[in-house]
C-alpha cells in the first residue's frame, strides 16, 4: 500500500504534467494561429504594393516586357521587404523577369510558376501575369531567433518550476504525513490500551478535527474506565457483604452456634433478595447501555401505570406507614410501558425509602401524551454535595448505606428518561420536600 507521502507526490507530478501538456497545447495552439494571421497580413500587404505599382506603370502608358519588367523589379526594390519572391509573366505567360529579396539569407529561392501567377487587367485588357511569394514567418531570422528564445525560456521554466513544485510538495507532504503518522501512532496506543496519549493542535483541519476526536475517545474511556472500575468496586463489596453474612450464618448453624429457625431463614433469604435485586438491576443498566437496545413505545393508560406502580409498592408502603397519592390530567401517554414503569418504579421506591412515618408520596402527571413530565414528591432533604451525584451507578448517601437496594435504582431511571429523549431532575423544595421531574419527550 503506498504511503501517504507517496500518494501525495504522484498528485503533485500529476497536476504539474497536467499543466505543462495545457501550457505546451497553448503555445503551439497560439503560435500557429500568430503564425497563420502574421503570414495572412503580409501576403495581403505584399500583393496590395506589387499591384499598385504594375497598376501605375500601366496607367501611364507602360508596357509590361522585359525591359520594363527588368527596370520595374530594380525601380521598387525598396518597396517590396515584405515579399519574398516576384515574378511577371507577358501576356502569352513568357517569364519576363524575378526578384528575390536580398535580406533572407537562409531562404530557398522558388521556380516560378506561371500558373500561380495572377492575371494583369488594365481597361479590360489583359497585359501580363505576375506571381507574388508573400514573406512566411519562418523565412525570417530573427523570428526564428525569437520562437527558439521562447522555446529556451518555456523549456527553462518547466525544469524549473516543476523541481521548485515537487520540492514544495515534498516539503508540505513531509510536514503532513509527519501530523499524520503521529495521529496514527496516538491512536493505535490508545486501541492498545494506552490512556496518557497526546493528540496536539495541527494547522491541517482534518487532521484536528480527528485529533480532538480522539481527545474526547480518549477522555470518555477514561472516565468509562474508572466508572466501571467504581462498579467493580462496589458491586464485589455489596456481593460480598450479604456473601459474607450468610457464610457466617450457616457456618455457625452448623456448628451448633445458632439455630436454623424460620426467623434465620427469612435473614438469609432477605440476603439473597438483595444479591438477586443488584444482578437484576446490573443486567437492566448493561441492557440499556447496550446499542441494539430499541424502545417499544406504544400508546399507554396512565392507569395501568398507575397500577403497575401500586402493585409494586403498596405493600412497602403500608409497611412504612407511607401514603401514595396519584393525581393525573392525561388518560395516556406515549412510552415504553415496561422501561417507563420500571423507572416509576424506582423513584416511587426512592421516595418511600427516604420518606417519614406518616408522610405522603405524591405522584402527579402533566404535560402532553408525547412529552409528559411525571413528579414524584416525599419529605425530606438531600444535602447539596449529593444533588449531583445521586444518579451515578452504586452511588449512596450516608442515610441511604443501611437501606435495602443495589444503589441503581436511580441510575436505571436516569437511564430510562435518557431513552425516551427526556431527564429527570431533582430539587429540594422549600418545605422541606425533595422532587423529582421524570420526563418523557417522544413528540415527532
Amino acid at each position: 500500500m503506498r504511503s501517504m507521502r507517496a500518494r501525495m507526490l504522484a498528485a503533485f507530478f500529476l497536476i504539474i504534467l497536467f499543466n505543462t501538456i495545457l501550457l505546451v497545447v497553448s503555445f503551439l495552439f497560439g503560435y500557429s494561429s500568430s503564425r497563420k494571421y502574421w503570414n495572412y497580413l503580409v501576403e495581403q500587404e505584399s500583393r496590395k504594393v506589387v499591384m499598385e505599382f504594375l497598376t501605375g506603370v500601366m496607367e501611364t502608358g507602360g508596357v509590361l516586357n522585359s525591359d520594363t519588367a527588368s527596370r520595374l523589379l530594380d525601380d521598387y526594390d525598396g518597396s517590396l521587404v515584405n515579399t519574398a519572391q516576384v515574378f511577371l509573366f507577358s501576356p502569352d505567360q513568357r517569364e519576363l523577369g524575378g526578384w528575390v529579396n536580398p535580406t533572407l539569407t537562409d531562404y530557398k529561392a522558388l521556380e516560378a510558376d506561371v500558373t500561380l501567377a495572377n492575371p494583369l487587367y488594365l481597361k479590360d485588357q489583359l497585359r501580363g501575369y505576375v506571381e507574388i511569394v508573400p514573406l512566411k514567418f519562418r523565412d525570417l531570422e530573427l523570428n526564428n531567433i525569437f520562437i527558439s528564445r521562447i522555446i529556451q525560456l518555456l523549456i527553462l521554466g518547466l525544469i524549473i518550476s516543476t523541481g521548485l513544485s515537487l520540492l514544495l510538495a515534498f516539503s508540505i507532504s513531509g510536514t503532513f504525513t509527519k501530523e499524520a503518522r503521529n495521529t496514527a501512532r496516538s491512536l493505535i496506543n490508545l486501541a492498545a490500551g494506552s490512556r496518557r496519549e497526546e493528540f496536539f493542535h495541527t494547522p491541517t483541519r482534518e487532521l484536528a478535527s480527528i485529533n480532538k476526536a480522539a481527545g474526547s475517545l480518549q477522555s470518555m474511556l477514561i472516565s468509562e474506565e474508572q466508572r466501571r472500575q467504581r462498579w467493580s468496586t462496589s458491586i464485589a463489596h455489596d456481593l460480598r457483604t450479604p456473601l459474607t453474612a450468610m457464610r457466617t450464618q450457616f457456618t455457625a448453624c452448623r456448628d451448633g452456634a445458632l439455630a436454623l429457625d424460620e426467623k434465620r431463614w427469612n435473614r438469609i433469604i432477605a440476603e439473597l433478595d438483595t444479591m438477586e435485586s443488584l444482578t437484576r438491576d446490573f443486567l437492566i443498566l448493561g441492557e440499556l447501555d447496550s446499542p441494539v437496545k430499541k424502545l417499544m413505545v406504544k400508546r399507554v393508560k396512565t392507569e395501568s401505570l398507575k397500577l403497575s406502580v401500586f402493585d409494586s409498592l403498596q405493600h412497602m408502603a403500608d409497611l412504612a406507614d407511607i401514603a401514595l397519592n396519584w393525581t393525573s390530567s392525561l388518560e395516556a401517554v406515549y412510552c415504553d410501558y415496561d422501561l417507563c414503569s420500571r423507572a416509576l418504579e424506582a423513584l416511587v421506591k426512592n421516595a418511600l425509602q427516604h420518606s417519614p412515618a406518616g408522610s405522603e408520596v405524591k405522584i402527579s402527571l402533566k404535560g402532553s401524551s408525547e412529552s409528559p413530565v411525571f413528579t414524584i414528591v416525599n419529605r425530606g432533604h438531600i444535602p447539596e454535595e449529593h444533588l449531583d451525584h445521586i444518579f451515578d451507578p452504586l452511588y449512596k448517601t450516608d442515610n441511604s448505606r443501611k437501606m435495602e437496594g443495589s444503589g441503581l435504582g436511580l441510575t436505571i431511571a436516569s437511564r430510562i428518561a435518557a431513552f425516551h429523549n427526556g431527564s429527570i431532575e431533582v430539587k429540594n423544595l422549600p418545605e422541606h420536600s425533595v422532587s423529582f421531574d421524570f420526563s418523557l419527550n417522544q413528540a415527532g
